[in-house]
């Protein structure tokens, strides 16, 4: 399952074009990269949740799921309201089925072993939870005991035989005994956590450092992501149209414009954003049509001209 109902509140005015699962990295939409790995990964049921402008989420849904005929079902769990982390696994109960399975997180980005995790996962029969783990000090919030297994979350004392705190990542693997753990509504799945380890259950965590790891979150991160991945080159969708000057790195989506006399550099150009005749784009994200002789230099450009 893909988590991907969330508003992208910190990513504005991005998520007002559009919802963070569509962002596109390289030309691609994190549904599409998360497919591709999922799939890849031996995946054959995949189950996305929306709520957030839920007509445009649908529609590349609908044809994503045209895409994978036949190597992966892909279906969509509708929110009317936002039901959190926990509340959107419960609802999509009935189509994840009584086995185990997979839980991520639309809007990180990594190359996390997931075949891994899952033989982790299976290798202990009646474990709830089998998490991805980071080594990331800023944000780690998981206690953990010798062998990896996890005694607490969001604790903010150490935890009687605590040896470790890390981060998760954003990757983890699931026992449909989860669905016992989780209310009616909307619930955050952390506190079902929380509630399962005070009832016994066995929950762990897996420690693995990926190539890469990055979480979209906001328009610097997102920025960041692209400007890690185009490695210094120019990334043109088959349809942009440049007739201006690109230096650095640029990754230009498609019907994206950059005209003669206009110049870009280092930046992420959306599909159908124009950089207008004599106007100059540099570390930025661009979503809109930036008109003459307007520098824009880092930050964000939206179609209201933010």
């Amino acid at each position: 399952m893909i988590l991907a109902a969330g508003f992208g509140r910190r990513l504005r005015p991005l998520s007002l074009a559009r919802p963070k699962p569509l962002f596109p990295v390289l030309n691609k939409t994190m549904l599409e990269w998360w497919a591709e790995a999922l799939a890849s990964a031996g995946v054959k049921r995949l189950i996305i949740n929306v709520h957030y402008q839920p007509e445009m989420m649908l529609e590349r849904i609908e044809r994503l799921a045209e895409c994978y005929r036949g190597r992966l079902e892909i279906l969509a769990s509708p929110e009317t309201e936002v039901l959190g982390t926990g509340g959107g696994l419960a609802q999509a109960a009935a189509l994840l089925g009584s086995t185990e399975f997979l839980v991520v997180n639309a809007d990180i980005f990594t190359d996390f072993e997931l075949v891994k995790l899952s033989l982790k996962h299976l290798a202990n029969p009646g474990r709830l939870a089998t998490l991805g783990l980071l080594r990331r000090p800023d944000n780690a919030n998981v206690a953990l005991a010798e062998g990896g297994r996890i005694l607490g979350f969001r604790s903010p004392a150490p935890l009687p035989g605590e040896t470790a705190r890390l981060t998760y990542c954003g990757v983890m693997a699931l026992s449909p005994a989860i669905f016992d753990w989780l209310p009616p509504g909307a619930s955050d799945l952390v506190e079902a956590f929380n509630r399962a380890l005070a009832g016994g259950a066995d929950i762990s965590g897996w420690v693995y450092d990926p190539a890469i790891w990055r979480d979209i979150g906001t328009p610097e991160s997102y920025w960041g992501l692209n400007n890690h991945l185009a490695a210094g080159r120019a990334i043109l969708h088959s349809t942009a149209q440049v007739t201006g000057t690109l230096s650095g790195w640029n990754v230009l989506g498609a019907g994206a414009q950059v005209l003669e006399g206009a110049t870009a550099e280092n930046c992420v150009i959306w599909p159908s954003a124009v950089i207008s005749r004599g106007a100059a784009v540099k570390n930025a994200v661009i979503a809109g049509v930036v008109p003459p002789r307007q520098i824009v230099n880092g930050g964000v450009f939206c179609h209201d001209g933010s």
